[in-house]
């Protein structure tokens, strides 16, 4: 689509030759810099199970952090508000921006970075929407996802290793079976919620990403 609006999501990585240090990625086929006030968010659950709020700073366009003893990390990015023209390009303005747009909509990404496989992985952590692997990940093998949105199971929800790949659907039990691969596995889902009452927007989309190391 050639457009921030999709295919772009948010993802944990490594610092390289840092231990437990962190930073926030953003990007689809390259990673790409962004804005500080787009990352709203970053949590992470230690090996207590206690949820810290990540302090960050930013270099070169991306999100630096701390971590120590991480099981987790959450990512809220919020990526703006996109229109799509009739003549079907995107461009980050508002619905008041863009009167003749034929859809708005704000473009969340979420992100959860698997770093421990203990029993708080199979566990959900009332966010908004979520992704709960059933299961410790083993490669090839396929593994049970639970898709939840405010806790509760979401039937029909797209599950794919990312937008432009092919999918599987969630279940009336919200779960959808993902083959994993050995060493780093995306799991991508696409939530929208329609018939918002925002002035700026008629759509919010959601992209969220789960990632995780399997052997």
């Amino acid at each position: 689509m050639g457009s921030q609006a999709y295919a772009h999501n948010v993802w944990l990585e490594n610092v390289k030759d840092s231990t437990q240090q962190y930073v926030v990625k953003f990007g689809h086929e390259e990673t790409e810099s962004y804005p500080q006030q787009k990352l709203k968010a970053v949590s992470w659950l230690d090996l207590q199970g206690k949820m810290h709020e990540a302090k960050w700073q930013m270099q070169a366009g991306e999100a630096h952090f701390s971590a120590p003893d991480a099981a987790l990390v959450f990512i809220q990015f919020d990526n703006g508000i996109w229109s799509k023209l009739p003549n079907g390009k995107y461009v980050e303005k508002t619905k008041k921006e863009a009167p003749d747009a034929v859809l708005s909509m704000n473009a969340m990404k979420l992100g959860k970075r698997i770093l421990q496989w203990n029993n708080a992985a199979l566990q959900a952590h009332q966010q908004e929407y979520e992704m709960v692997p059933q299961a410790v990940a083993k490669a090839g093998e396929k593994l049970a996802i639970l898709v939840l949105h405010q806790g509760k199971p979401v039937a029909n929800i797209k599950v794919s290793n990312g937008e432009d790949q092919p999918f599987v659907l969630t279940d009336e039990k919200g779960i959808a079976h993902f083959d994993v691969k050995s060493g780093n596995n995306r799991v991508w889902a696409k939530f929208t919620e329609t018939g918002t009452d925002n002035p700026d927007y008629a759509e919010r989309h959601i992209e969220y990403l789960l990632t995780f190391d399997a052997n």
